[in-house]
């Protein structure tokens, strides 16, 4: 079969995953900071801080953020509460016909787990891998 019978050549990657890291105050630019500290600087990521938005005027901000990614990339939706004014939002946005995942309880390990992998594994295999570095990161002493 080849790329001019309408299907996606089988060699071609699909794109990375866009991040989107939505959180209370600045916790999401300074998470991104630290991974960018430790991994180098990060593109296909984006910030929004729930500052100074109602909560559909944040679902909203994130709709836009998603309209704003190309059709066939991926975007997941880091949030650190899931039962805060950012997880609610990222749960009540419309996800525009795009493939978007959502993910609470974002942490460091996961957010290099995301950006170290992204680029070689399928969204499908790299999710549950996030979930557990998350969670592997918690302990109590």
């Amino acid at each position: 079969m080849t790329p001019s019978d309408g299907d996606m050549n089988p060699t071609q990657a699909p794109h990375r995953p866009v991040g989107l890291i939505v959180t209370h105050g600045a916790l999401g630019s300074e998470l991104l900071r630290t991974v960018e500290g430790i991994l180098g600087a990060q593109s296909d990521v984006h910030v929004l801080s729930n500052d100074g938005f109602s909560g559909d005027a944040l679902s909203r901000a994130i709709e836009d953020r998603v309209r704003a990614v190309p059709d066939e990339w991926a975007v997941v939706v880091f949030t650190d509460l899931a039962a805060g004014s950012c997880g609610i939002a990222s749960r009540r946005a419309d996800p525009c016909g795009r493939v978007v995942r959502k993910v609470t309880g974002v942490n460091l390990p996961m957010l290099l787990e995301f950006f170290h992998y992204r680029d070689t594994l399928p969204l499908d295999e790299l999710l549950p891998r996030m979930e557990a570095k998350g969670k592997a990161g918690i302990t109590v002493i």
